[in-house]
C-alpha cells in the first residue's frame, strides 16, 4: 500500500511539533531577556563549532594527502581554527566583539552586492531599480551603523535570531494542531 492511501488513518496531534514549537518560544524569550547571555552562548557555540571544524580539516589532510596536491592548506585552516576556538573559549569578550564586527560585515558586503547587482535592472525596470538601490543604500547605512556601534551589531543578531526562533516555534505549535 502507497503511503498516502492510510493518511488519514496516520493523522493525530503531533507532540513532537508542539513541544519543539514551545521550546523554540521558550529560547526565543530567553534571548530577549537575558541578551549578554545569549552572546555569550553564541560564542561558546562558535568556539566548539571552530574547534570541531578545525579537527576535520586535520583529518581531511590526513586523508587526501597523497591525491590533492594543495592539501596543506587544510593544515593551515585547522590550526587557525582550532586556535580561533580555543580564543573565543578563554575570551568572550574579544569573541563577543569579533562576532559583531563579522555580522556588521556580512550586512555591509550583502549591502554593498545589492547595490552593484542592482544596475542590471535599470534597463529592465526603473521602479524595481530605484526600490533595490533605496533598500541597498538603506542596508549600507543600517552596515555602518552597526560598524561603530558592535554592541548594537551584537544584540541585532541576538534580536534576529529570536525573531526567528519565534517564527518557526509558532510555526511548529500550529503544525501540532492542523495534524489532528
Amino acid at each position: 500500500m502507497d503511503n498516502f492511501s492510510n493518511y488519514r488513518e496516520r493523522r493525530g496531534f503531533n507532540w513532537a511539533a508542539l513541544i519543539s514549537g514551545i521550546l523554540m518560544i521558550i529560547a526565543g524569550v530567553f534571548l530577549i531577556s537575558h541578551p549578554n547571555k545569549a552572546l555569550h552562548a553564541f560564542v561558546l557555540l562558535f568556539a566548539i563549532i571552530s574547534i570541531v571544524q578545525g579537527f576535520v580539516w586535520l583529518a581531511f589532510y590526513s586523508r587526501f594527502r597523497y591525491f590533492v596536491s594543495f592539501s596543506w592548506i587544510s593544515i593551515v585552516t585547522g590550526v587557525l581554527d582550532i586556535i580561533i576556538g580555543i580564543l573565543f573559549l578563554y575570551s568572550y569578550d574579544a569573541a563577543g566583539l569579533t562576532i559583531a564586527y563579522l555580522f556588521a560585515l556580512w550586512f555591509l558586503f550583502d549591502s554593498i552586492s545589492g547595490i552593484i547587482f542592482t544596475w542590471h535592472l535599470r534597463s529592465l525596470s526603473g521602479f524595481y531599480f530605484w526600490i533595490n538601490m533605496i533598500l541597498s543604500i538603506f542596508g549600507l547605512l543600517i552596515a555602518v551603523g552597526l560598524m561603530f556601534n558592535p554592541m548594537l551589531s551584537a544584540l541585532t543578531l541576538i534580536w534576529l535570531v529570536a525573531f526567528w526562533l519565534f517564527i518557526f516555534g509558532i510555526s511548529e505549535v500550529i503544525a501540532a494542531f492542523a495534524h489532528r
